[in-house]
């Protein structure tokens, strides 16, 4: 089990070149001992692979410090730049999801239709609809239609899409995908060589998969009110994930190579000098240092009222600090040198404490940061919470809530936390006036998005949430603020309701393809709103 993934560097690299490069211009003296084509069934470990460890992992690294998840140890340096919103063009998520992902994805649909298995057509297509999806929802205007299609040559100055057409073709992506797995010709299982490592071959977690992607992109259009249907996401819930055990997500190993380890836990910037434990050196500074107070607050305090209570996910989740066992975080930008950040209830928290041993560590801190750690696609949780949503806001408070308790009871079962546990924090939960507070949108909405933020940890998916929600107090809170050593060369320090909006296109995009990436300076990108953060 632990050489599990060993070959898929190797594999995706190969077929990378073949199906790039040596297939269109090297096409000469083909070795027979070393076939140029290789299966779907080989082709999919790969795909989902890549899928994982370059495009959701790079497009979750900086997010992280930006939705004040992980919070960094010093106030200088490049660990610092996503805590305070200094993105620059050097933000690789562009190229690692169209050079090393996407390809395999496309592949995989173009070898299952040749092979008479369109199973692994539909599994293509939705893990490249939920690619496109990380990808537009980062940037906005993405190349859809001119992007590598498994048999022409690649176009090096492709056009754009902009975002509206790039939800249509997601959407449409996400229905083909559903029609191929409902199909009875199919000549290969998808875990014909042990490659589906998902749902080892089963097609109905896979449809479930489609559908559970179509329910939150079409949930993501709350702004458009011409657009936005609660009975279309709430049909696309009701097909997909319905049970404990069916998210999809990639499942880390122990003990193997990089990328069979979670990179929350190892190779992601975390790894410290040999010999170096003491949280007070200069020497310890990891990519992230400790969890956010801000963090610390949505486990430790109800929506709403904002009243404390400490939520049983916590300590499976975190670690408390060495010094006298108390859960603690940093404010967003403060670094160590800031002490405690603001409170839940919006005062300002014990900035004595200094001290490393003051803060549990983030790394290997428990379920989301463990070396096994799984890293999830999208969830059962989050679907119950998608379908709250959009009940909610179509008046069916009865229905938000019914959702809203099996998504959050979902994700306690899901992290380890007992039934006495679960109980006694729902009694807890309705006492503070859940089913009042549910009559009305925000005070419902902040009940959804707050146990969002915790179900979708580390997710990139919670920025989307965010931006929907106008990063609102109501919403989470008054400990969401924007973080200290802000980026003022781009926003406005006046302005506390201003807030990072979208990413700066790839250097090396804007110079090869300078006319479709149009304004890329920081000030125009991390400003501008994407479209679907548009109110209609």
């Amino acid at each position: 089990m632990k050489i599990r993934y060993k070959k898929i560097t190797y594999i995706f690299f190969s077929v990378l070149l073949l199906s790039t490069s040596c297939k269109k211009y090297l096409d000469v003296n083909k070795d027979p001992n070393n076939p140029s084509k290789i299966s779907a069934a080989s082709r999919l470990v790969g795909a989902i692979t890549t899928s994982n460890g370059s495009a959701m992992w790079r497009g979750s690294r900086e997010v992280t410090g930006l939705t004040q998840y992980g919070v960094t140890k010093l106030a200088t340096g490049a660990n610092m730049a996503a805590e305070t919103w200094r993105f620059t063009s050097s933000y690789f998520l562009w190229q690692n999801a169209y050079v090393f992902t996407m390809p395999n994805c496309v592949d995989l649909i173009v070898l299952g239709e040749e092979e008479g298995s369109p199973h692994f057509v539909g599994a293509g297509k939705t893990l490249l609809a939920m690619n496109f999806g990380l990808l537009t929802d980062q940037y906005g205007s993405i190349i859809v239609d001119d992007f590598y299609d498994g048999a022409a040559q690649l176009n090096l100055t492709p056009k754009m899409q902009d975002q509206e057409t790039v939800y249509k073709r997601i959407d449409q992506l996400l229905d083909e995908a559903i029609v191929a797995f409902n199909s009875t010709s199919n000549k290969t299982g998808l875990n014909a060589n042990g490659g589906d490592i998902m749902f080892q071959g089963d097609i109905n977690k896979w449809k479930r998969f489609a559908w559970a992607l179509k329910a939150r992109y079409l949930n993501h259009l709350s702004k458009k009110t011409g657009v936005y249907s609660p009975a279309k996401i709430i049909e696309a819930c009701n097909n997909s994930f319905n049970a404990d055990g069916m998210d999809a997500e990639f499942p880390y190993l122990a003990g193997g190579l990089e990328t069979d380890q979670n990179p929350w836990y190892s190779w992601g910037g975390f790894v410290l000098p040999a010999g170096v434990t003491d949280p007070n050196s200069a020497l310890f500074n990891p990519r992230y240092f400790a969890w956010s107070q801000f963090f610390v607050n949505m486990l430790t305090s109800f929506p709403v009222t904002n009243a404390a209570y400490q939520d049983p996910r916590i300590s499976r989740i975190m670690k408390p600090a060495a010094s006298d066992g108390q859960y603690r975080g940093l404010r967003s930008g403060g670094a160590l040198t800031g002490g405690q950040g603001i409170l839940a209830n919006g005062q300002a928290g014990d900035v004595t404490k200094k001290n490393g041993n003051d803060f549990g560590r983030f790394s290997n801190s428990g379920f989301y940061t463990s070396e096994k750690s799984p890293m999830p696609f999208i969830t059962y949780s989050e679907v119950k919470l998608i379908e709250a949503e959009a009940k909610l806001r179509s008046n069916d408070v009865n229905g938000a809530i019914v959702a809203y308790t099996e998504g959050v009871k979902s994700n306690m079962r899901k992290l380890g936390v007992t039934t006495t546990e679960i109980n006694a924090y729902w009694d807890a939960i309705q006492a503070n006036g859940l089913n009042a507070q549910f009559s009305n949108l925000t005070q419902g909405l902040s009940h959804i998005m707050r146990q969002k933020y915790i179900t979708l940890c580390l997710n990139p998916e919670t920025w989307v949430d965010m931006r929907r929600s106008d990063f609102s107090q109501a919403i989470y809170g008054p400990s969401l603020v924007r973080p200290l050593n802000l980026n003022t060369v781009v926003f406005d320090a006046n302005n506390p309701t201003q807030w990072i909006r979208a990413m700066v296109y790839e250097g090396n995009e804007q110079t090869r393809n300078p006319q479709a990436v149009g304004d890329n300076s920081e000030k125009y990108r991390l400003l501008t709103p994407l479209w679907w953060d548009k109110a209609q």
